[in-house]
């Protein structure tokens, strides 16, 4: 026989009023897990771990390994007159000795080249990620952050594609173009001062007969460098707004 303190006989208000408990007066049994192959809500499954944090670390690597390929460049800017000299007369005078501080310069602005462009397209990569795991499909070639820059003529385009669908509605227009014309310009000067070489040079014959051609590739160097130099700028704004503001909604 019950008692009036047994614990079965709750009235129906009473077990609906307990919190965690259904109409039967049992606990409510925990919602369902997703079904194999169901598509995630706008804010993707709650599930442990799946936060979305900003990159920061990323973040700081990109723009200290770009400010260093800034550095380097400004350093070439700096010796590309005694360089260029240099130069000249070794053509002239067909010494084959190698300018070590020039050879090691390039290597290392090599190096750094490198890092900085993993480390931009790593950071790129996390943030698209993470605009994923939101729900947040960021559009643009996919993956363009590594391969866009190898195509030839495309590489003028694609890279800055990537870097407009991650940074939708964060970054005006204005801004990504700040960091993206200088760098185009920073790629002409390069190869039209890379070009100077051949005007110095007689085809016909192989030898060298206008040395001075080369004095040209030093204000074009120098423009390179003053480019850099505003494209960084826009970029370390652009690494941080994006940052920043990308878990934003």
């Amino acid at each position: 026989m019950s008692t009036p303190n047994d614990p079965y006989l709750q009235t129906p208000s009473q077990s609906v009023d307990s919190p965690g408990h259904g109409a039967s007066g049992y606990p409510a049994a925990p919602p369902a897990p997703p079904l194999p192959g169901q598509a995630p809500p706008p804010g993707g499954f709650a599930q442990p771990g799946w936060a979305a944090s900003p990159p920061t670390g990323l973040a700081m690597a990109t723009i200290v390994t770009t400010g260093l390929y800034l550095l380097v460049q400004l350093i070439t800017a700096a010796t590309a007159q005694s360089s260029v000299e240099a130069a000249k007369d070794s053509l002239v005078s067909g010494d084959t000795t190698i300018d070590v501080a020039s050879t090691v310069l390039q290597a290392l602005g090599g190096v750094i080249g490198l890092a900085s462009f993993i480390m931009l397209a790593l950071w790129m990569s996390r943030i698209r990620s993470n605009l994923a795991k939101r729900g947040v499909k960021a559009g643009g070639p996919p993956h363009v952050e590594w391969w866009g820059w190898f195509v030839p003529l495309a590489n003028f385009v694609l890279p800055f594609l990537g870097m407009k669908a991650i940074a939708h509605r964060k970054v005006g227009m204005g801004v990504l173009l700040g960091w993206w014309l200088p760098w185009c310009l920073v790629w002409i000067m390069s190869i039209a001062a890379s070009m100077t070489s051949f005007f110095a040079v007689d085809f016909a014959t192989g030898e060298i007969d206008n040395a001075d051609a080369l004095d040209a590739s030093v204000p074009l160097t120098y423009v390179a460098a003053a480019a850099i130099i505003v494209s960084w700028i826009f970029l370390t704004v652009i690494v941080r707004r994006v940052t920043a503001r990308h878990l934003e909604d």
